[in-house]
């Protein structure tokens, strides 16, 4: 390799501090902005003041997330407010994640989904940030609804249907994010979400009954990898596990020596991939 493209690469990971953390309570300065191929669109319109919104969905899933700073310092409180209309990306997954109904008074309805949360952040030394945050969502419905909780063995489609489906969506979580140098950063997150219910017990991919719990736990933790590239952009890694009820079931046998079916925990393990832009 020449020394002079040796060069220009080396210089576009060399920074000269590293990345911020992501995903905090700290709000960018105007017109600051970072968008991912799944992290979604963000954008500061004004000092202390973000909008948000997934541009892989947008035109048919409408939705955008506001971002209010609080309080700044060494503690940052940021809060949140969004809204989505989830109504005709589900429709168009009819046939696939959802039944293509035979009759016309059976779809997907139509329904509205608020969002409110809050952040809070901390700086520990210089360049290292914890992040304590809770959020909920909740169904808005505007007519008759037919779908239902799709069980699916991905726990993130799960948790972004988790609203429309269920009718709320709570969550609290933390995370840590540790600079590693100018290059890269570790990040690990756990959160708990509390849903709606998330269907029927399932013998072979067939419902036995309505006997789910009223609500539903869901345990996720993240380990991430961030990888400074070009001038402000990142490359992230990293692996993504969740627990939770996928309606499945097992044969346990009690202490009075009988066998019966229950409900049992899934545990999930998805690789997770994005690049990141970012600019001011």
């Amino acid at each position: 390799m020449k020394p002079a493209l040796l060069t220009v690469l080396v210089s576009s990971l060399a920074l000269a501090a590293p990345r911020p953390a992501r995903d905090t309570a700290d709000v960018g300065k105007q017109w600051d902005y970072s968008v991912g191929i799944f992290n979604p669109l963000r954008l500061a319109i004004v000092d202390g003041v973000e909008l948000e919104a997934n541009p892989l969905v947008f035109f048919v899933a409408p939705n955008v997330n506001s971002r209010f700073r609080i309080l700044g310092g060494p503690v940052r409180l940021t809060a949140e407010a969004g809204l989505s209309l989830p109504t005709l990306a589900m429709r168009l997954m009819k046939g696939f994640f959802f039944p293509s109904w035979e009759t016309s008074t059976n779809d997907v309805g139509w329904m509205l989904v608020p969002r409110v949360g809050a952040l809070v952040s901390g700086t520990v030394l210089e360049h290292s940030v914890w992040t304590a945050r809770a959020d909920a969502a909740f169904r808005v419905p505007l007519g008759r609804n037919s779908a239902a909780p799709l069980n699916s063995f991905l726990a993130p489609l799960d948790l972004l249907l988790a609203a429309p489906l269920t009718g709320f969506c709570t969550r609290v979580g933390g995370a840590y994010d540790q600079a590693l140098g100018e290059t890269f950063r570790l990040r690990g997150e756990a959160n708990l979400f509390v849903t709606g219910p998330q269907g029927n017990l399932t013998v072979n991919g067939a419902s036995v009954g309505p006997i789910a719990p009223l609500s539903q736990l869901i345990v996720t933790a993240h380990l991430g990898l961030d990888i400074a590239v070009f001038k402000q952009s990142r490359l992230t890694v990293g692996v993504l596990w969740a627990n939770y009820d996928q309606g499945q079931s097992a044969v346990v046998k009690g202490a009075d020596g009988f066998s019966d079916r229950v409900r049992v925990r899934s545990n999930n393990f998805l690789p997770t991939l994005d690049f990141i832009w970012a600019g001011y």
